[in-house]
């Protein structure tokens, strides 16, 4: 394993055991690191592909998911901080959605007829039942708006099918799913209803998720790149 990759571990279990003792000072030490030990690593793995152009993008999804992380610090000062966060986070599932398609032999999504949107309607449906009615009126649209675009991450991940190596594709559709089950967890706990652990719950899905994704981009093949112009 590359050594990297253990400070980001080592920095993940920290986190974990500070949400889990609630062990604040430790957890205002251990989150800002995650993105920027996940950084390290990614540039070291990627260092000789830093030409391809999906790697910018995945260094800039990284970034704004650490300035989301260090913003949803606190939330507990100030309500803009979450709105902060949740901007900063919109913008990295935008920015991977860019990464996903640069990702791709063909430098295109493969957008063809699937069962999968449909789970996804599913489950952004069931969450807006679950967290809307129970939020005023304006902070439902940023809310609806974050859906939409956390939906669209999940279907650029899965719609890269065939485009990609069969690795890659699996490991950043579940990637995505648990971004998704990361957001829907604190989401629900904030809103709605309070769920046991939800910070372990939240970081947990969250620290893998962001793993696999980068992981999973990184086992993208460019061999083929010259067949496919």
């Amino acid at each position: 394993m590359n050594p990297k990759l253990y400070f980001y571990w080592i920095i993940a279990v920290v986190e974990i055991i500070a949400l889990t003792f609630e062990i604040d000072i430790l957890h205002q030490i251990a989150k800002p690191l995650l993105m920027i030990s996940l950084l390290i690593y990614f540039w070291d793995k990627s260092d000789i592909r830093k030409n391809e152009k999906w790697v910018s993008f995945v260094t800039l999804a990284l970034v704004f998911s650490w300035i989301g992380d260090i913003m949803l610090l606190f939330t507990f000062k100030h309500f803009m901080f979450f709105f902060a966060g949740l901007s900063a986070f919109l913008i990295t599932h935008i920015v991977f959605i860019i990464a996903y398609k640069k990702a791709t032999y063909k430098d295109k999504l493969n957008i063809k007829w699937s069962f999968f949107p449909f789970v996804v309607l599913g489950f952004i449906l069931l969450m807006a039942y679950l967290t809307l009615p129970y939020v005023d009126s304006v902070i439902q649209v940023p809310l609806v708006v974050y859906g939409i675009i956390l939906s669209l991450m999940i279907l650029a991940a899965w719609f890269r099918k065939g485009e990609t190596t069969d690795e890659s594709f699996q490991l950043v559709v579940l990637g995505a799913a648990l971004f998704i089950i990361s957001d829907s967890i604190l989401a629900i706990n904030r809103f709605s209803h309070t769920i046991p652990f939800a910070g372990v719950a939240v970081m947990g899905t969250y620290i893998i998720a962001q793993w696999l994704i980068v992981n999973g981009l990184l086992k993208h093949n460019k061999k083929q790149d010259n067949q496919s112009i």
